[in-house]
């Protein structure tokens, strides 16, 4: 009976994780030291192995991020750490099924892509060509609306929703990460200056009728 309820058990497996993005260039630095560091409420949960990338590489690999608390010799309390990734990468997730260590492809574009500046871009990938366009005519961007279109198929990734305050609307990595052959996403876009959203948004997360859908957050404030 103990043998039976042991295999059960085991059958059951590891109890599912929630999914975790961390995008390790929104850390802060003091004095001399290289080493980035977050409050603790936002990346104290960050230890242990991750999936991770470079913006500019072309592999996802495992990789372990090392939390530390921040020395009082700093200057600071233990509500602050530091955090350290080895193989050193831009980006890491962890919990987001589909996703595995291997090529990984970055779509490639005419000009970095600014929407406050340019209003649109476009991005190429594998042959396929996608557009990203900030819909407004208000001068105060209120009205915003971030789109990306691919093949007839449009979706809003993002709306002000009648508010604005120094808006930011920042693609961050695109690319293939899951291995699908089409696009996904790291992107900022907020309606106010101090808000952080990033959001991982992968292909294979798109619900009906979709390009992406959500895979996984992680939010932060100046």
């Amino acid at each position: 009976m103990v043998l039976l309820f042991l295999f059960a058990l085991s059958m059951l497996g590891a109890p599912a994780c929630a999914p975790q993005f961390a995008p390790l260039t929104t850390g802060s630095y003091s004095g001399t030291s290289p080493v980035p560091f977050w409050p603790k409420a936002e990346a104290g949960a960050w230890g242990g192995q991750w999936l991770g990338w470079t913006d500019d590489g072309e592999q996802l690999r495992v990789v372990r991020l090392i939390v530390r608390n921040r020395r009082p010799d700093e200057g600071h309390d233990d509500s602050f750490v530091t955090v350290e990734s080895a193989p050193r990468v831009t980006f890491a997730v962890r919990c987001v099924k589909g996703l595995r260590a291997g090529p990984i492809q970055r779509a490639s574009s005419a000009n970095s892509i600014d929407l406050l500046r340019d209003r649109s871009g476009r991005l190429a990938l594998g042959g396929k060509q996608y557009e990203l366009r900030l819909d407004s005519v208000d001068p105060s961007l209120a009205d915003a609306k971030v789109m990306l279109t691919y093949g007839g198929r449009t979706q809003v990734l993002y709306s002000a929703d009648g508010f604005a305050d120094d808006p930011h609307f920042d693609v961050a990595w695109a690319g293939d990460l899951d291995g699908d052959g089409k696009l996904d996403l790291v992107v900022n876009l907020s309606r106010k200056y101090s808000e952080h959203p990033y959001r991982l948004l992968l292909s294979t997360k798109a619900a009906p009728g979709q390009l992406v859908g959500d895979a996984a957050r992680f939010d932060t404030a100046d």
